[in-house]
Formats: structure tokens, sequence, C-alpha cells
């Protein structure tokens, strides 16, 4: 089992997430544990799961394994929750849907919340997997490398999580679309700022259509909070689509600009001296 080989007991378990029921086991939550594992190995590979996992207990515990810990124990929580209010009914306990939504978004932010520490953490470790693993290896052909970059440009809470997952959706916009006008730009330092900010604008939209609304930071998120297009999912696919087609529009501008800078650096104007008549210019038009 999954659970079992990075905590001591489900006692363990229990101090990484808020008011667990008593009666789960390690066994009852293996197949939720088993979705949580592959989705952090993803972000941060099975091999750098794996070094971490093993890193010893000590008293002074290890803020790396701590915020693994944090991450995979809540992940798999908010994956059963939905499990327990079907069981709960079964029981003829009332569920509401309003708290069931909002535990789930309260132990995904504990998630999001240990995965940004976990991965700062691993940026300035020495762990040879982590430097070896995929989505790292694609920052060097990224533009923006960093959360703290992306941050200054487009505010994403300095999120090192959204920061990672976006990385595919970046290398997607430069292939496709990008990397050919920053190739052209690349002496000018006022273009580049505008295609950096360009580029996050499509980065953002890209992922507003394939992520879900609760895997962004909160200052994203709260472009839909208590809104009342939440109340009904079309209309907040809607809205989301909305603000992902603005953002294009945004960045079609930019590029527009760019293009006509670049296009003005470029020509130049000729002047020779035929073109005015002065004193030591021994040739003239006559009528």
């Amino acid at each position: 089992m999954i659970l079992d080989k990075l905590f001591t007991s489900i006692a363990d378990f229990r101090n990484y997430v808020p008011d667990l029921e008593a009666n789960k086991t390690f066994a009852s939550l293996n197949a939720n544990a088993v979705s949580a594992y592959k989705q952090i190995c993803i972000i941060i590979s099975k091999d750098v799961y794996k070094t971490i996992s093993e890193i010893e207990d000590t008293a002074d515990p290890d803020e790396m394994k701590e915020a693994l810990k944090t991450a995979i124990a809540n992940l798999t929580i908010s994956k059963q929750l939905v499990f327990d209010s079907i069981n709960r009914r079964k029981n003829n306990i009332e569920v509401y849907k309003y708290e069931l939504e909002e535990m789930k978004r309260n132990y995904q932010a504990s998630y999001y919340d240990a995965m940004d520490t976990l991965i700062s953490l691993l940026n300035d470790s020495t762990i040879e997997a982590w430097k070896n693993s995929t989505y790292y290896k694609l920052i060097d052909s990224l533009k923006i490398k960093s959360a703290q970059d992306f941050d200054a440009i487009y505010p994403i809470d300095q999120s090192y999580l959204f920061f990672f997952r976006c990385i595919p959706l970046q290398k997607e916009v430069l292939d496709e679309k990008m990397e050919g006008i920053f190739s052209r730009a690349i002496s000018n330092e006022s273009a580049n700022a505008l295609l950096n900010r360009a580029l996050a604008k499509y980065v953002i939209s890209k992922a507003l259509r394939r992520f879900d609304i609760l895997e962004f930071p909160e200052v994203i998120r709260g472009l839909f909070k208590d809104s009342k297009v939440l109340r009904y999912g079309t209309q907040e696919q809607q809205q989301i689509l909305i603000i992902a087609d603005s953002l294009d529009s945004e960045a079609d501008a930019i590029l527009d600009s760019v293009n006509i800078m670049l296009t003005e650096e470029t020509e130049t104007n000729v002047v020779t001296q035929t073109s005015y008549n002065q004193q030591d210019d021994k040739i003239f038009l006559m009528p």
C-alpha cells in the first residue's frame, strides 16, 4: 500500500489532515492514495518521491518529507470525500453539497500549499533525481523560468505548483506561436518584456481551458468566488471561457504591437546628398 510506506501509522496520518474519521484505515484509503500518488509523481517524478519518502524520521523532521506527507494526505482525503458522502447517505446521514465542496476546497488548498513548499525546497536542494525530472529539464527551454518571474508578469501568488503545472503549456505556446517572434526580438529588451507578458496571458488562457478552477492560485480563483455563475456548471464554464478569450485578445494585441515595433526597427530610410541643393553639390536639376 502507498500510505504505510510514508506514514508510521494511521495516527501519524491523522496529524496531517483535520477531522479524519476514527474508522479510517490505510486499506480503506489505498485506492485514492494510489491516485494521489500518481498525481504527485507527475510533478516531482517517482524517483524524487522515493528519495524523499526514504528520508529517515528524526526528532527534527525533514521539511521536504513533512511537505510530501501533508500533500499526499490531504489530496487522498479530498478524493475520498465523495465516497464518504455516499456512505453517509446510505446510513441516512444528511450531507449538504456546500459543506462537501467547502471541505474539498480546504483539503485541496492544504495540498497546494504543501506542494508549493515541496517544490520550493526541491529547487534549493541537491537531489539529482529532481534535476533530471521531466518538468525541471524543460525549464531551460522556457522564457519565463520561475514562479517568481511569472508572478512579476501575471500574479499567481508565487505558486510553485501552478508554475510547474503550466510548464508544458508555456512550451506549447512557444513552439506553436511565439518562438519566431522571440528570436526576432532577441536584442530588444522592451519587445522581450512585452512578449513575456503576452506569453503569460496565453499560458493562463490555456490553463483556464484545461485545468479545474480549484487548481488555480487564490488570486485567480477569486475571480469566480462568491459569484452566481458558480451555481451552474454551464454558466461557470462560460465565464471561464470569456476570461480566457479576453486574455487571448490582449496577448494578440501585444503581439501585433511588437510586430510593428520590430518592423519599424528594421526599416531604413536612405537619405542621399542629391536630395538637397547644397553649395558644394555641383549637380543641379534644371527645368
